[in-house]
């Protein structure tokens, strides 16, 4: 079975931090979290971000979060479960942002290029 991260077309970045999700969608249910849930990003594109997290997803599902990147902080930021694969008492997800605001998109793209640049 192939990859599923290899089917992102932009450059992926491994990058540690958390995402502070707010609410979930799925299947015609809103769940809210208060406090909010706490999900560790593994890695982040302009397209997305692979997130990892003991809470089950259903692929489709639509979460809404806040993330920071630096000193900034992207509220109300969604993105939509792709794929996951389970191991153990875990699951990875894949996830697609949807409209991604040009500020969140030139953030990444300027972490992107100071990665290369210093390599």
């Amino acid at each position: 079975m192939p990859d599923k991260e290899d089917a992102r077309s932009d450059v992926r970045l491994t990058y540690n931090t958390i995402i502070q999700c707010t609410k979930c969608i799925s299947e015609g249910k809103v769940v809210v979290y208060a406090p909010l849930l706490e999900i560790q990003v593994m890695n982040i594109s302009r397209e997305g971000l692979c997130i990892t997290t003991e809470v089950e997803f259903k692929e489709g599902a639509l979460l809404e979060f806040d993330i920071t990147l630096g000193d900034t902080l992207y509220k109300s930021i969604s993105a939509r479960v792709l794929w996951s694969i389970k191991d153990e008492d875990r699951y990875r997800y894949g996830m697609h942002i949807n409209y991604i605001s040009g500020k969140l998109s030139r953030h990444i793209y300027q972490i992107e290029n100071r990665l290369f640049t210093s390599v």
